[in-house]
């Protein structure tokens, strides 16, 4: 008895993973419009821009990541 619950819990539960992971990434594409998705990528471009400055403000030996984001729009 406790061996078939263990083979069940076994070979069952990564297949009920699985398949809750393919319903949540298929809900998740389809409930994207396109402006969505357009903020999102110009978000995420921002945020980029943003993390490059200060990494760049911090290697040249600016005083602190601050003093690189002066100047930058706030959210």
């Amino acid at each position: 008895m406790e061996s078939s619950l263990w083979a069940m819990v076994t070979i069952g539960g990564p297949i009920l993973l699985g398949v809750v992971l393919i319903f949540v990434m298929l809900s998740n594409r389809r409930h994207r419009t396109p402006e969505e998705m357009r903020r999102t990528e110009e978000a995420t471009h921002d945020l980029y821009r943003r993390l490059d400055k200060e990494d760049k403000a911090r290697e040249f030996g600016s005083a602190s990541p601050a003093d690189a984001r002066q100047g930058e729009k706030q959210p």
